[in-house]
């Protein structure tokens, strides 16, 4: 009778071990997606910020939706659990397309070059959140994070060329 006891006593101590590291891994996951979720933010603001200036409504437009499908996809649509795809308009709206603006504009958005790199790459980063649920959440989030931000940071550095003439935030 007593082996049995040590036995049943071993067994709750191992479930007791085995919630304190399942609550463990989900507060460490729930940090790298809010991790996520907040450069999702910043870059969702630069983005807001470059269709500010735009002077063509059809461009502002298109930056606009791009900034809102970057933070949704650093937000809300990185879930693990689940496939890590994104849907077709989220997709789209964070094509490399964005660079060139509306297709209804009879120019292209007023961006210098190093803007657009940075939006492309701010586009592309936020486009592969959601499929880090797929692999090493711990390793991939927090890499698209910190690249995610310095894209921003190259943007923001980005000399603005003729005719993009615009004083700095």
């Amino acid at each position: 009778m007593t082996n049995v006891t040590v036995r049943v006593d071993e067994v709750v101590l191992g479930d007791e071990d085995q919630e304190q590291s399942e609550r463990s891994q989900r507060h460490a996951a729930n940090g790298l997606l809010a991790e996520a979720g907040e450069a999702g933010r910043r870059a969702a603001g630069w983005v807001r910020e470059l269709a500010g200036w735009q002077t063509v409504e059809a461009h502002r437009a298109v930056l606009g939706r791009a900034a809102d499908a970057v933070e949704q996809a650093c937000g809300r649509e990185v879930v693990p659990g689940r496939e890590g795809q994104l849907d077709e308009e989220l997709a789209y709206d964070l094509g490399a397309g964005v660079v060139t603006g509306s297709p209804l504009a009879a120019a292209l958005p007023e961006l210098a070059v190093g803007e657009r790199v940075a939006l492309a790459a701010v586009c592309a980063l936020a486009a592969a959140m959601p499929g880090a649920v797929l692999g090493e959440l711990a390793r991939e989030l927090p890499a698209l994070a910190v690249t995610m931000d310095a894209a921003i940071e190259a943007g923001r550095t980005a000399a603005p060329g003729p005719p993009v003439q615009r004083p700095t935030p």
